[in-house]
């Protein structure tokens, strides 16, 4: 069983946004006892103050998160991912993004209803117990499984339409599971006019297969958003 939670974070930047020329998502989500996931989400890339500028600025945003998990399941083998990972500019000044993290491998308790049903469970389990010990003596002949306070999430309302870069976010995810579990954050780069594959191959340290793996490499131009996997051992 999995389940799914969705957030919405709006990032205020201190100078306009002309250009978003690069974005990156990482985590450090941890499960905290049986019920609980804390740690941060890490938004990080480039921009241009102004369209066309030749100059790019670094920006680096830590987004502290909490998941309260239901006592009603058992986290003993769970695992947490990023489901969904897409952003939209508002107003020039504002970067909106929209995670999903994705929580696998619960499993719901089994709940005994009621006196009757605690004391067949009770009676199953020390027949169990005196079958076990039969077949220890027996000879071979016999023998035959909440946010932090200071920096909150807002809930995200459901996505009913995805643009493109939501659908190439998806792709990129359908191939990363199918490959080994060592790219666990993934870069948007926008293409410009002046690039090369091989520029980008060159700046990202990755292979033309990688890259191929995660985007169409016969339709590139400028504009193009690339999906750019980086890897972690």
């Amino acid at each position: 069983m999995k389940q799914t939670i969705p957030f919405k974070k709006d990032i205020t930047f201190k100078t306009k946004i002309g250009e978003l020329t690069a974005i990156s998502l990482d985590n450090d989500l941890t499960l905290k006892g049986e019920d609980l996931i804390v740690g941060n989400f890490y938004i990080s890339g480039n921009y241009k103050m102004l369209e066309g500028s030749i100059n790019e600025e670094e920006y680096s945003y830590k987004i502290p998160c909490e998941i309260a998990i239901s006592d009603e399941y058992d986290t003993f083998d769970a695992t947490i991912d990023i489901d969904d990972f897409y952003y939209e500019i508002i107003n020039d000044e504002i970067l909106r993004v929209n995670i999903t993290v994705v929580i696998n491998n619960l499993e719901r308790k089994e709940v005994i209803k009621d006196e009757k049903e605690k004391k067949d469970l009770f009676e199953d389990e020390i027949l169990d117990t005196e079958l076990e010990s039969d077949r220890e003596n027996s000879t071979l002949e016999d023998i035959k499984v909440s946010m932090p306070k200071e920096e909150e999430l807002d809930s995200a309302v459901i996505i009913d339409k995805i643009d493109e870069r939501t659908n190439s976010f998806y792709e990129a995810k359908e191939n990363a599971s199918k490959q080994s579990d060592t790219y666990l954050t993934y870069k948007v780069y926008i293409f410009k006019e002046e690039d090369t594959v091989e520029k980008v191959l060159e700046k990202y340290d990755i292979t033309m297969e990688e890259l191929g793996d995660y985007n169409d490499l016969e339709n590139i131009t400028s504009g193009t958003k690339l999906v750019i996997p980086s890897f972690n051992d």
